[in-house]
């Protein structure tokens, strides 16, 4: 088998802490590309830094030459951007650059601190172009590429220079999944969704999924009135509101956090306008604060839950009565993270990918 670098050199892949089982899947899907007619054989190394902290409380990292230096590097990682999180990736960047990375690229499922895209209030700056700053100056010119799915502004796209974040959408491959489970399950189906600018936003995924599972399906879109970052409410609704009554309403949104809206959401269908169940599905599975005991109480109206892993469900303990009695469903993004890095390495366009 003939294997040829590009002009970046061979392909490593590094997953930050909690994505190790991740990036070696990853791993496996990008070789397999190799088994394609018209692909390239990509062989991919896999570096695992060792992160620690000494005595003082100080960080360290150990991180070795082999299989970056002259390489093309890509970061496997994903927010919320905790202090911990921000610091590790900022300290592997410097080091990568320390170790003669060729090319180094950040693929983050959940963008950090990507909630914070607005400012709120007199005390609080919008952080994304701050973070992408930190990134780009502990890179040193050598950050070619930030990749984050589904992003919550889109003007986020603009941060640290033209081409620099490029967005990519799990919004097929999740409303797939979640919208077959509904109809099979019941075959009265409605989406909602939580303005007319997600209507808008996903119009062209809606439509490529209405064709592959050969169905018309209805749409109401609410108007939602965001307090902050962390506080939301639905005022109204708009739409095939005749739709409701009896159907599998899906709620897509790109992210779960606390889980209020969609609890608040769910109840508002149920009480005002009769759908028989409340599926939600959304791109990021935050699942912060008491998520996960607010969707498993018995009062609650949401009825199941479709995620995906941009941020890893795998090694979250907390996500296992959730996972155990079935009312949350995982639809993975490794198949797709694969066709991302591949296109990356091969600089093959990311944005046409279906």
């Amino acid at each position: 088998m003939h294997v040829r670098h590009n002009r970046h050199g061979g392909l490593t892949l590094i997953g930050m802490p909690g994505f190790e089982n991740m990036t070696g899947k990853v791993r496996e899907k990008i070789e397999s590309v190799g088994s394609k007619p018209d692909k390239e054989n990509t062989l991919v190394d896999v570096v695992v830094p060792s992160f620690g902290e000494r005595l003082s409380g100080e960080p360290f990292l150990r991180l070795g030459k082999d299989h970056i230096g002259g390489h093309d590097v890509v970061i496997i990682t994903s927010g919320p951007g905790t202090y911990k999180m921000l610091g590790q990736l900022n300290l592997l960047l410097r080091y990568l650059v320390g170790r003669r990375a060729e090319r180094i690229a950040v693929v983050s499922g959940y963008l950090p601190l990507a909630r914070s895209d607005k400012d709120e209030g007199v005390l609080e700056f919008a952080l994304p172009p701050l973070i992408i700053d930190q990134m780009m100056n502990a890179a040193e010119g050598r950050l070619d590429r930030i990749i984050a799915a589904d992003l919550h502004s889109p003007q986020v796209v603009m941060a640290g220079g033209t081409g620099l974040v490029t967005e990519v959408s799990m919004v097929r491959r999740l409303l797939h999944r979640t919208i077959e489970d509904a109809r099979n399950h019941n075959g009265k189906t409605c989406l909602a969704l939580p303005d007319d600018g997600a209507a808008k936003r996903i119009e062209g995924a809606f439509k490529d999924v209405e064709a592959r599972l050969q169905c018309i399906l209805p749409i109401v879109f609410g108007a939602k009135r965001r307090r902050s970052s962390g506080e939301s409410a639905l005022k109204q609704l708009f739409g095939d509101l005749d739709c409701l009554p009896d159907s599998t309403v899906i709620l897509l949104d790109d992210e779960l956090a606390s889980g209020g809206t969609n609890i608040n959401t769910a109840e508002l269908l149920k009480r005002d306008y009769g759908a028989a169940e409340v599926w939600t599905a959304v791109t990021h599975g935050i699942f912060c604060g008491d998520a996960v005991k607010r969707l498993m109480h018995d009062s609650c109206p949401v009825d199941r839950i479709y995620v995906t892993d941009t941020i890893p469900t795998d090694n979250r303990s907390q996500l296992g009565p959730l996972i155990r009695s079935g009312k949350l469903v995982v639809v993975s993004w490794c198949e797709d993270l694969a066709w991302i890095i591949y296109h990356h390495h091969w600089d093959l366009s990311i944005r046409e990918m279906r």
